[in-house]
């Protein structure tokens, strides 16, 4: 089990033109295998006695196909927004944050302490997202920005508002880390590319009078679920190559902070 979950994340991590080559290969090679088992096969004239199964029989699986196609691609469209929803949250904390440091006498260290979680988000974080895990060193510069916050001199109503504002980032981080930590689901692309491959399976035994119709439905039905899977899979993993949100967002604001 855990050698076809490690195929399946492999298969994840590719661009997507690698994702549909790949799939039409599986697919093409269980289409040419189906036709060669139904008519040239030694086991041909066995193959041969399930003829006369109904053609609406096929509707059973690809409905099937169909409905976890259409909830996969909720999900995994329902994930992408949230994603760029949270880093959007994200920046806007910051932004907030950058903007209240001009009040004060004693607010030198907040700036670099912002550039310093922004940094370690930027340059640590995003990276450790790609396998769902989190960034100590981005832990580590958020608890240091919260600290230089707390103790900083400045006039109470914009400590407070400081201080609510690095409360809500915190809490756009761990909502920008849930999401990365929550995708893929390897059981749920599992179940839908073996219903994919039962569908040919039903395909196949409906039409096991000539083998150019048999040949035909299938490259109509694997042309559709190439297609559907491969552009959904691309963005599965919204953190994740190879269509990761981006973490521009948020590099952007270093041009407003100090250097060092």
């Amino acid at each position: 089990m855990l050698v076809h979950i490690g195929i399946l994340h492999l298969w994840m991590e590719q661009s997507t033109p690698v994702m549909a080559l790949t799939l039409a290969m599986a697919m093409g090679g269980l289409a040419l295998f189906l036709a060669w088992l139904s008519f040239a096969s030694p086991f041909s004239a066995m193959v041969q006695h399930g003829r006369g199964v109904v053609p609406p029989f096929v509707g059973v699986p690809a409905v099937l196909f169909g409905l976890l196609m259409t909830f996969m691609s909720q999900d995994v469209w329902d994930a992408n927004r949230r994603a760029y929803r949270a880093v959007a949250l994200e920046r806007e904390q910051l932004s907030t944050l950058i903007a209240l440091t001009d009040h004060g006498t004693d607010v030198a260290g907040v700036p670099r302490a912002i550039r310093g979680y922004v940094e370690a988000a930027v340059g640590l974080e995003w990276k450790t997202m790609e396998t769902g895990e989190e960034s100590p060193e981005a832990e580590a510069a958020l608890n240091t920005l919260t600290r230089a916050v707390s103790s900083a001199k400045i006039e109470p109503a914009f400590q407070r508002a400081l201080v609510d504002t690095v409360l809500k980032l915190r809490s756009a981080r761990e909502q920008r880390l849930a999401i990365s930590g929550a995708y893929p689901d390897d059981r749920k692309w599992a179940a839908v590319l073996l219903i994919a491959f039962i569908t040919q399976i039903s395909l196949a035994v409906v039409h096991l009078d000539r083998v150019g119709p048999q040949l035909l439905s299938q490259a109509i039905f694997c042309a559709a679920a190439i297609v559907a899977i491969s552009l959904v899979a691309a963005v599965e993993e919204p953190y994740a190559p190879p269509k990761a949100v981006s973490s521009d967002p948020l590099e952007s604001l270093l041009e407003k902070l100090p250097a060092g």
